[in-house]
């Protein structure tokens, strides 16, 4: 769970490679400003992952892109190890590409 208020959020269902269904929250927290000038955004794979992540950028565009791009790469490596999204349960297939801006 993010402690920010979030910028975007995206809700999948997941089949793990054990068959378990998952509904997975994916979300993206809105870009916060450092004194050093530096932007971040904190994401969030939800159950899938339970840390969040800190994604940096040069201002609160590259910040948001940059996380929606994490978060793409890292569902990428779930989809390797066997995980399957879908829009909704008995949806579409889902997949990274869709998330990334």
């Amino acid at each position: 769970m993010l402690s920010q208020h979030i910028a975007a959020q995206r809700i999948w269902f997941a089949v793990a490679p054990d068959g378990t269904e998952h509904e997975v929250v994916i979300s993206v927290g809105l870009p916060t400003h450092e004194l050093s000038g530096d932007w971040y955004s904190v994401v969030s794979v939800g159950c899938l992952d339970p840390q969040t992540y800190t994604i940096f950028g040069v201002d609160s565009w590259q910040a948001i892109c940059l996380s929606m791009r994490f978060v793409a790469t890292r569902l990428s490596h779930f989809i390797e190890a066997g995980w399957r999204f879908y829009w909704t349960r008995d949806g579409e297939l889902a997949m990274p590409e869709d998330l990334a801006c």
